[in-house]
């Protein structure tokens, strides 16, 4: 006698999809150079509530940006001109060195605002979705002020002892390079500071060192070769001699620092687009 058998039994189909595995894995670079322009309204939010609490609650607020410069003018003064003998060519030694703090003073604001910048930023970007891009460079643009406070003091001075040069109408392009090398830099400085704390650490540091290593207060024709050659390595180098030929009258800047400055700065850029694209994605996992 044969089994009977259920509807189920003789009506069976094929199942209506095949099993397959997905796997959801974060993409590797989410963002596009074209979509930092989109971005520009909330970066200039950015920007200037950056600048407001830099100096929130400060008794001197801005007045800072006057008194750092001045007090770095001051150890130049009597740490390279007056210990040192230190001399500056036939350009007078304040409006020198003005110039150099101009381009120093708005890198080490850059660098110290920028590479915290998604840190300080970190509920923004654990619990919305955010341009994350947009702090670091919202934190170079509120850095700013710091050059041009220092510039202008430079250009005054340089009025009044004479050494002012027709070529400082190109002073906006040295600010952009200065801004483009700034910012390769922040872009991989920031994306490692939400994984190594330790570069948050160690920047008042380096940066204290690196004042000495970039000619802000001194003339690479002061330096012997081995030495020079060092301080020529640093892509800052570059900015800051074409800068003073751009304000100063008769000086002449090191082409072979020129030259390295601007290739290294090419390189940053490409470098810290990428490097904080290919972090970005992951940034809210591990802040």
């Amino acid at each position: 006698m044969e089994p009977a058998t259920t509807p189920e039994a003789t009506y069976r189909h094929p199942p209506l999809e095949d099993a397959e595995v997905r796997v959801i894995a974060p993409a590797k670079r989410r963002l596009k150079p074209s979509d930092v322009l989109g971005y520009r309204s909330v970066i200039r939010i950015l920007a200037i509530r950056d600048f407001k609490a830099k100096y929130k609650q400060s008794l001197l607020g801005p007045i800072w940006l006057v008194v750092q410069p001045l007090a770095f003018l001051l150890a130049f003064l009597i740490a390279f001109k007056g210990l040192g003998k230190v001399e500056s060519g036939h350009v007078p030694y304040v409006v020198f060195t003005l110039v150099g703090l101009a381009t120093w003073s708005f890198f080490q604001a850059g660098m110290t605002i920028g590479t915290s910048s998604v840190m300080t930023n970190s509920a923004f970007v654990r619990f919305t979705p955010c341009p994350r891009i947009a702090f670091p460079i919202a934190a170079i643009i509120a850095s700013l002020p710091s050059f041009a406070v220092t510039a202008s003091g430079a250009i005054v001075a340089a009025i009044a002892t004479g050494y002012l040069s027709p070529r400082v109408l190109l002073l906006p392009l040295m600010l952009s390079w200065l801004i483009l090398l700034t910012a390769g830099l922040v872009g991989v400085s920031s994306a490692l500071a939400v994984r190594y704390r330790d570069v948050i650490s160690a920047l008042p540091f380096l940066l204290q060192l690196g004042v000495f290593v970039a000619p802000v207060g001194y003339a690479l024709s002061n330096l012997s070769p081995a030495v020079r050659a060092i301080v020529e390595a640093n892509p800052l180098t570059g900015v800051i001699e074409a800068s003073r030929w751009a304000v100063l009258s008769g000086y002449h800047p090191s082409l072979v620092a020129v030259f390295i400055s601007l290739g290294v700065t090419a390189v940053l850029v490409v470098m810290g687009w990428k490097v904080f694209t290919r972090f970005e994605p992951t940034m809210a996992d591990v802040i």
